[in-house]
């Protein structure tokens, strides 16, 4: 009887502490990561140059090209390379519409300037995985060790935090929403940029690993355990479409009404038109040995994949 009775306090502790809203301890392992890619049959479509080192993410602008490494950011273009150290690896990078790039490693955000050299150093309260920034100029930053989304203004100030109750790991903007993916809970979460308020949230498949928007405010997230396109609408939260990527689909990017998607272990790039009832294949490039991120110049049209087997970085013009 009294081991009943413990097992029963236990259960109802247990779930307490699941309603409390806290983030939930996962255990990072559960995240689909790609590990393995054969080595090209093919020599990678566009220009390729070496990045400096295995690559966690990129940024296209013009004529630069910035890949986030271990030991840096490093900015690529006609000139060379140029490497902006950090104190910690670079989780993700994007281009700013200045001509510049934004930065997350550890706990700091860092801003390069369309003309070269740091001009922004912000920290967090813990090292961010992901972010994005708004046309109007500020920033949202996952930070998934305190379960938070970090809003900063277009000077660096907090302007709010997002508590999610998760470990959310990567976001996406469109219009007064914002996108939160939790890679741990697989799960999608949108909250109004304007108030922070939580406003729906859906399962996305069974292994997503992150999250973009398309030209018609849809957030579209890659599930790579199961090898799918998920396509939600945003008003309400609903799964329109459910397309299969074989192949290890890893990393996503949005321009010119293409969706581009990585295919780790087949080493290429695949573009797909969102605009019918379901994803339309449109394109497929050869890249560099396991594409692991991607990034388009919604301007010009240009693609940068970067590949962590062999620390390359090509550049696909349109």
């Amino acid at each position: 009887m009294i081991r009943s009775a413990l097992s029963s306090l236990v259960l109802v502790a247990l779930l307490a502490a699941c309603d409390s809203g806290a983030p939930v301890s996962h255990p990072d392992a559960t995240v689909p990561t790609p590990t393995w890619a054969p080595a090209p049959s093919v020599s990678p479509a566009g220009t390729v140059a070496p990045a400096g080192g295995p690559a966690s993410a990129v940024a296209v602008s013009g004529s630069r090209t910035a890949v986030g490494l271990q030991s840096g950011l490093a900015v690529l273009d006609t000139s060379g390379t140029a490497l902006l150290p950090t104190s910690a690896p670079v989780r993700a990078v994007v281009a700013l519409p200045s001509g510049g790039f934004r930065a997350v490693a550890g706990s700091t955000v860092v801003t390069v300037g369309g003309g070269g050299g740091t001009t922004d150093r912000w920290e967090l309260p813990a090292p961010g995985t992901a972010l994005a920034v708004h046309p109007s100029g500020w920033t949202a930053v996952t930070v998934p060790t305190l379960g938070d989304v970090i809003i900063l203004s277009p000077t660096g100030a907090v302007t709010r935090t997002i508590h999610t109750g998760g470990r959310p790991g990567s976001v996406a903007l469109t219009g007064d929403l914002i996108g939160v993916l939790d890679p741990a809970e697989t799960s999608l979460t949108v909250y109004d940029a304007t108030s922070g308020t939580r406003r729906e949230g859906l399962r996305a498949g069974d292994g997503a690993v992150t999250v973009t928007t398309d030209d018609t405010g849809r957030f579209v997230v890659l599930d790579a355990r199961d090898g799918e396109l998920l396509v939600f609408e945003t008003g309400p939260l609903l799964l329109r479409q459910r397309y299969p990527v074989p192949g290890g689909p890893y990393a996503l990017t949005f321009a010119r009404s293409t969706l581009w998607v990585t295919v780790t272990q087949r080493n290429e790039l695949v573009g797909y038109d969102l605009s019918g009832g379901t994803p339309r294949e449109v394109a497929r490039h050869p890249t560099v040995r396991l594409p692991i991120a991607v990034a388009a110049d919604p301007s010009t049209g240009t693609i940068a994949v970067a590949g962590s087997a062999e620390g390359l970085v090509q550049r696909i013009s349109p």
